[in-house]
């Protein structure tokens, strides 16, 4: 096979870093001692041994069971090699952190020579000496079978990565008329046998693109003005757990948590909710086909109001006739057509040029073997991005993998087996370890890298910081189409390519469900089903077989009780990553401690109250996430974890930082910061030894910054801090309302000297006393990058910052500043930016302009807002006004040439003055949609001729308006608004 798409084996990202250990730091630890030296360098050169025959071994794997077995005991013997080599590291760590407590820093070094130089084998060595023995014993019997016929392959130089298409173009390819059908489907005025509710199965084979078309129908502008509401639900090949999906449902639709726990009530809560909705539900991937689960759901569903509609996606015949109420929707393959565009796109090849015509002929040929199945395309194309050498696409046309797949010999899809196999060492084991993550489960990037990081599978390279390696390993699984963007920062895999995952870690990845199956191969175990049933609390036992498992994975399927995290240290003494959430039990147990190769540690649950002081003693520990507990202090011995590079703290129980804190100078991380009361305790200028935190920082507590000495000491610790993203700057609400002058000019100091680095891009100020803001908020060579600013209970303000000349701010919000009783020429400029007042309303510069959102809430006693003195919001489509009382303003056209959303909330004195019939007909409000008008409970009527000018307005939303009379057709105020396509009264559509 051509050189340049050859890629690595999995386990040769096992084995090259184990081999660099054993020549270097594990090699130093037994310095002097011959015998452990002699094994040591036995096993390096059976490991590199083993890697050259990986990528034949791999190649075969997938059609001789012989094959499979072999590579499953080599990867056990390399893990076994590795714990070794882990242990004998730690043990090294261990004995340098102990000396260090015990001796002072001169005859530190003197300590560790001693130890090192001695020939002598301690008791650490004779135990350490016969589990290498075992483990050169498991390698040579591996290596020494000829019966398999692996070929030694020298390896290639891999090359340089690609990028992918933006994810945010189009992916999507000969479906239009598809789509079309379906959503001519969901809007007929039809149904069947006079139901209010129809169900559309859209049913094919995986990889076909049924979620797709799902999602391009459902976010259709279309689909959005007929339904009052939408949810999208995804099942997954679980059986149906109908608590569970009505749940969601109720939670979706309301906002809010469901707590309802018997099925009768919960059914007559979804009845109630659904009752004045027209609703859309996308119910995704759907297995089960039991019909008395269907009836149960069916039952309540039907509460909706007429023309309600569901859309279920499933690969099952049987699922779709018990589902539907009319026809089915078969989904079929893309055609030929879009099957290259898709290709094209994918491989970076300009669909209708001349350019390797050659190429075209190769790859028309390779999506014929691709059956026109979408997912097999992009893989197919993402793996030949890198590459225009025709002998090298014509190796992938003529693999054996097709033919195989053909006769039902394998069942993995031979697209993305291909593409995983050509993918480098290290991300196959980083994709890999993804099979813990159940079907259809949602991921977080950083989430992601910190386990992988955990794990070892990332290989940091010319000087990188390991997580920023484990982004760029991320994104590209990313763009070989392994991961899917889903919503809210997430990302899943297609079920097809969990099948994958699942396949190649083999019995060495377990979950919850499939329990039984347990073996001493086990090193990584996850429990993340939301709900699992028939699973009885015993068979756990079972999972104690895994006597070298490195990852438990804990998620509220079962309750963690006290004798089984008691248990770990001495069932599990290998385990790496550990997290828990759910767990009943205010306190750890001590024993947690004795984990001693923890590198991972979440727990996350609000009965968590205290952790025991050994936590402090799991030195290899780098993550270390409580922000979802109830912690309210943190050990002072926390500093002997150095290294730790990630701590989330819970941000409102923890009470104080202690002083050892300042040792964890290798944090990248840090979600909070509480400035605590007492002098014992760590305060802000703790803060100035972690100069590499990134992400986000809370700052609590700063009102417990109490000397001017404290305040300059405050300066200089944000300003330097360049990686920082996000900051939260938080006073304590509950003092005392007002405060004496003095300390207002302190927190007024403390806020000018808290100037964070001008790389900032989010930044919250909340219960801050002093009565006037800093120069820096509003200086554009201080904040040149934000572009999210909150300002929330700075009551003493009488004034707005100087903003509008930040470049980038795109969302502010002004939140409760109720001493502002005027909004003038201040909040666009100040003198020192612009100059004198009168050369800036002269020249007319630009204020606020990439400013997209603006929100006043709660700023009582404002009068007035002059726009004249500021000029244009030129990009501003988002306005919200709520509990402004006092205030009268008119919205121009000629200010808000792109205001798209109104929003006006308990602010009715307001609503006259906003939308004037006069200045509308000179400057109209020509790209205004969508009026919210909410909490008006004095409003008795709307300005007719005020809303006739308003001709882009397709939705009105009404709420809490009580003396407005609305009624469809009846109402007094109906014709008023009855040309506005969409209206919502009290979260009802009339």
């Amino acid at each position: 096979m051509a050189a340049e798409l050859v890629g690595g084996a999995l386990l040769s990202a096992l084995i090259n870093p184990l081999v660099e250990k054993l020549a270097s730091e594990v090699k130093d630890f037994f310095k002097g001692k011959d015998v452990i030296l002699k094994q040591l360098k036995e096993l390096k050169t059976l490991l590199s041994a083993a890697d050259l025959l990986l990528t034949d071994a791999e190649e075969k794997l997938i059609k001789d069971q012989a094959v499979r077995k072999w590579l499953d005991d080599l990867k056990d013997a390399i893990y076994d090699a590795d714990d070794l080599a882990h242990k004998i590291e730690t043990k090294a760590w261990r004995n340098q952190l102990e000396g260090e407590s015990h001796c002072c820093c001169s005859c530190t070094s003197k300590v560790l020579m001693k130890l090192i130089s001695s020939t002598r084998l301690t008791s650490f060595d004779k135990a350490i000496k016969p589990e290498i023995e075992e483990t050169l014993g498991k390698l040579k019997l591996l290596l020494d079978n000829k019966d398999l016929g692996l070929k030694r392959l020298e390896k290639y130089k891999l090359p340089e990565r690609v990028c992918a298409p933006s994810l945010e173009e189009s992916d999507i390819y000969g479906r239009d008329h598809e789509k079309e059908e379906i959503i001519k489907l969901l809007l007929s005025d039809e149904t069947t046998g006079g139901d209010k509710l129809s169900v559309i199965p859209i049913v094919g084979m995986g990889g076909i693109g049924k979620t797709t078309l799902a999602q391009l129908v459902f976010k259709d502008a279309r689909v959005n003005k007929t339904f009052d509401t939408k949810v999208w639900i995804t099942v997954g090949d679980d059986k149906v757990d109908c608590m569970k999906v009505m749940k969601l449902i109720v939670e979706k639709v309301t906002s809010r948590k469901c707590e309802i726990e018997e099925q009768y009530d919960l059914q007559e809560e979804v009845k109630k909710v659904l009752s004045v909705k027209k609703f859309l539900f996308v119910v995704d991937d759907v297995w089960d086909e039991d019909p008395s689960k269907w009836d149960v759901l069916n039952n309540c569903l039907k509460s909706g109001l007429h023309g309600s509609r569901i859309i279920v996606t499933t690969r099952s015949t049987v699922v779709a006739s018990i589902m539907k109420t009319g026809s089915t929707y078969q989904l079929g393959r893309i055609n030929e057509v879009a099957g290259w565009q898709l290709f094209a796109k994918h491989a970076s090849l300009v669909v209708d040029s001349n350019d390797y015509l050659d190429l075209k002929q190769v790859g028309e040929k390779i999506i014929d073997k691709c059956k026109g199945l979408p997912l097999a395309i992009k893989s197919i194309g993402d793996l030949l991005r890198g590459t225009r050498n025709k002998e090298e696409w014509e190796s992938i046309l003529n693999n054996d993998i097709w033919e195989l797949y053909e006769r039902k010999q394998v069942e993995i899809l031979p697209a993305l087996w291909l593409s995983y196999f050509h993918l480098p060492s290290e991300l196959k084991q980083c994709f890999a370890y993804c099979s813990l993550f159940p079907k259809d489960y949602h991921f977080k990037k950083g989430e992601m890298v910190l386990l992988w990081m955990a794990e070892d599978l990332l290989q940091p390279t010319n000087g990188k910081r390991i997580e920023n390696v484990g982004e760029e390993y991320f994104r590209d699984l990313i763009s070989k189409s392994f991961f899917q963007p889903s919503t809210d920062q997430t990302f899943l895999m297609h079920d097809l390519v969990h099948d994958l995952a699942m396949f190649v870690s083999g019995e060495f990845s377990l979950t919850i469900n499939n329990i039984n199956k347990c073996s001493h191969k086990v090193r990584h175990f996850s429990s993340l089903q939301v709900c699992v049933r028939g699973i009885h609390f015993t068979e756990l036992e079972e999972l104690f077989k895994a006597k070298y498992l490195r990852t438990i994975l804990w998620k509220e399927c079962l309750t963690f009780d006290q004798l089984m995290i008691e248990r770990l240290d001495k069932s599990f003494p290998s385990l790496r990553v550990l997290s828990i959430s759910d767990y009943r039990i205010p306190k750890l147990p001590d024993s947690i401690g004795n984990l001693k190769y923890l590198r991972y540690l979440k727990l996350d649950s609000p009965d968590i109250k205290e952790i025991p002081n050994t936590i402090c003693k799991l030195y290899n520990l780098e993550t270390l996430l409580l922000e979802y507990t109830r912690v309210t202090r943190l050990h002072t011995d926390i500093g002997s974890l150095i290294k730790l590079r990630h701590l989330s703290v819970p941000k409102y129980s923890l009470q104080e930082m202690p002083l050892q804190l300042g040792k964890l100078q290798n944090l990248q991380t840090l979600n909070a910061f509480v400035v605590g009361r007492s002098r014992d305790c760590g305060g802000i200028k703790l803060l100035k030894e972690f100069q590499d935190l990134h992400e986000s920082l809370s700052i609590r507590g700063l009102e417990n910054v109490s000397s001017l000495e404290e305040v300059s000491d405050a300066a200089p610790l944000l300003k330097s801090k360049k990686f920082l993203s996000q900051l939260s700057l938080e006073w304590s609400r509950n003092r005392e309302p007002e405060v004496d002058e003095l300390h207002k000019e302190r927190e007024r100091e403390l806020l000018s000297a808290l100037q964070p680095h001008p790389n900032l891009k989010e930044l919250g100020i909340r219960n801050y006393k002093g009565n006037s803001f800093p120069n820096w908020m509003g200086d554009h060579r201080c904040l040149s990058n934000l572009v999210s600013l909150q300002i929330s209970h700075c009551s003493n303000c009488s004034f707005l910052p100087s903003l509008g000349q930040l470049p980038c701010l795109k969302e502010l919000v002004i939140d409760n500043l109720y001493g502002v009783v005027r909004i003038g020429s201040e909040f666009y400029y100040s003198a020192t930016s612009v100059g004198s007042s009168s050369v800036a309303i002269q020249t007319k510069p630009l204020f606020f302009r990439s400013l997209e959102t603006l929100k006043f809430n709660g700023l009582y006693i404002l009068e007035e807002w002059s726009l004249s003195e500021g000029g244009v919001f030129p990009r501003l489509k988002n306005l919200h006004l709520k509990s402004c009382y006092r205030l009268k303003v008119t919205l121009l056209g000629d200010y808000f040439p792109s205001l798209t959303e109104l929003v006006v909330g308990d602010s009715e004195e307001l609503i006259p003055s906003l939308l004037p019939k006069a200045q509308l007909m000179q400057a109209p409000l020509i790209s205004l949609k969508k009026i919210v008008l909410s909490l008006c409970f004095n409003l008795k009527c709307l300005d007719e001729a005020a809303f006739q000018h308003l001709t882009s307005l397709e939705e009105l939303t009404i709420e809490g308006c009580p003396n407005l009379r609305l009624q469809r057709e009846t109402g007094e105020d109906w014709p008023i608004i009855a040309h506005i396509p969409n209206i919502i009264v009290d979260k009802k559509k009339i």
